[in-house]
């Protein structure tokens, strides 16, 4: 155990000179020194109150490094960050003391299937019935509190720092639905959605179900044909759209096509109002992906466990291509050398998130993935914003979540030491300004 903390030390993520970062209007008219209630144990104040969380080492996502760092929170944002010495305490305002701990944004997953049942066992992702599926959306599956045998799904996430995931369909059809991005706070799924639908999930590849029934796909031409087909249908149906909204008010003979929720929800994809998120491994899959994205247009587009992008990652740095790795982690190029895969890629210039795909790792080991990075010598500053800020850039949400920056969410996790060490724990986690997870140890 000292040696892995010793390990971890020297690639301590650099500090960086912090200046004041605050929002507009700032805090003038509120500052003073500071003579706040003290603790954050008693219960969460009101969540309109002004909190400062003051004392800790800060890590922003951006890859900004502050010490003895103070958060101010107002309502459910963040209003400033900074230095102890640049910004100071509003009046009133309640204070949590976490001298000696490290403060992070709340991490995110951009590829996970919590709640939707156990990997390896019956699971609510995947409709093996028809190859097609755009139509089904994620939040129709996903049980708030998770399916056995955990039904502590959502809880042991929030308990090591995972405030936000993207739900997702699995990847036994070609096209697998329609994924969502949740908070993970509330009751139930809809108090928990902040974007839906977040992109339409897709699956290249030979599907081994299907073959086994005769049913196309049984070759990755097949799979990529069905997903033209789709995209060719829906082009089709909205043009029939366009043509009756054009002719309805002087032909009373004129009818719109019949309703069609398959072509509905691919129309999104043809008119870049939802990016593509597709599962594939091989490197021939990867560039089909890229030039289905490229043939259609498609509005963002990005890549799930990929473990062969690393040899077409110039590829796909140049045309912007996000990759989400995991769960495997590391593989071995053709000659036997170890490549990290995460940190290659980064080091290649291509967008990278860190995914749990849970329940194939649980979802509470989101940070212990980028551990594995970090192992294998990605910088550190890279791996916290793969499961932080570069997964919200890849769901469109950066203006919200991802990082500890005024305007934003104030949605944070607070360490007992460094993330990445297996032996730390999570003191306090805070989403949309609000404690929803306090342990052992919390703030002073």
């Amino acid at each position: 155990m000292v040696r892995v903390k010793k390990t971890l030390q020297r690639i301590a993520i650099p500090l960086v000179t912090a200046a004041l970062v605050v929002s507009p209007g700032g805090l003038a008219g509120t500052v003073a020194t500071g003579t706040g209630s003290v603790g954050a144990r008693g219960g969460d104040p009101d969540s309109s109150a002004v909190k400062a969380i003051v004392g800790a080492r800060v890590l922003t996502g951006t890859g900004l490094e502050i010490e003895d760092g103070v958060i101010i929170i107002r309502g459910e944002k963040i209003a400033a960050v900074g230095p102890a010495s640049v910004v100071p305490v509003p009046e009133g305002a309640h204070i949590i003391d976490m001298r000696g701990r490290v403060v992070t944004p709340g991490l995110v997953d951009s590829h996970s299937h919590l709640g939707l049942g156990p990997s390896g066992g019956v699971t609510e992702d995947n409709e093996t019935t028809d190859p097609v599926t755009p139509q089904l959306r994620i939040i129709d599956s996903i049980h708030p509190e998770g399916l056995g045998p955990d039904r502590n799904q959502f809880r042991n996430a929030l308990a090591e720092g995972v405030t936000a995931v993207a739900a997702r369909p699995g990847s036994g059809n070609v096209i697998g639905g329609q994924s969502a991005v949740l908070k993970l706070r509330g009751g139930t799924v809809d108090d928990m959605v902040i974007l839906f639908p977040a992109d339409m999930k897709m699956a290249l590849g030979r599907k081994g179900a299907y073959a086994a029934k005769g049913v196309m796909p049984t070759t990755r031409m097949g799979a990529a044909y069905l997903v033209r087909k789709a995209l060719v249908e829906a082009m089709d149906y909205g043009a029939a759209m366009e043509r009756y909204e054009r002719v309805k008010s002087t032909d009373v003979s004129a009818s719109p096509p019949s309703r069609d929720l398959k072509k509905e929800a691919m129309l999104q994809v043809v008119r870049q109002e939802l990016p593509v998120h597709i599962h594939v491994d091989s490197s021939d899959d990867i560039m089909t992906a890229v030039r289905l994205a490229e043939e259609f247009g498609f509005l963002r587009l990005s890549l799930a466990h990929a473990v062969e992008a690393y040899k077409v990652a110039d590829e796909l740095a140049r045309r912007g291509v996000a990759v989400v790795v995991g769960p495997q982690m590391t593989t071995y190029d053709d000659e036997g050398r170890l490549i990290n895969l995460a940190g290659y890629l980064a080091d290649k210039g291509v967008h990278v998130d860190i995914m749990s795909d849970a329940d194939v790792v649980q979802q509470s080991f989101l940070r212990y993935q980028a551990a594995v990075a970090v192992k294998y010598g990605m910088d550190p500053a890279e791996a916290l914003r793969s499961i932080t800020l570069n997964p919200a850039r890849t769901m469109g949400l950066e203006d919200r979540i991802g990082s500890l920056e005024p305007g934003k969410d104030a949605d944070l996790a607070v360490f007992d030491g460094d993330p990445f060490d297996i032996a730390t724990w999570t003191v306090m986690v805070m989403i949309d300004g609000k404690v929803v997870f306090e342990g052992e140890g919390g703030g002073r």
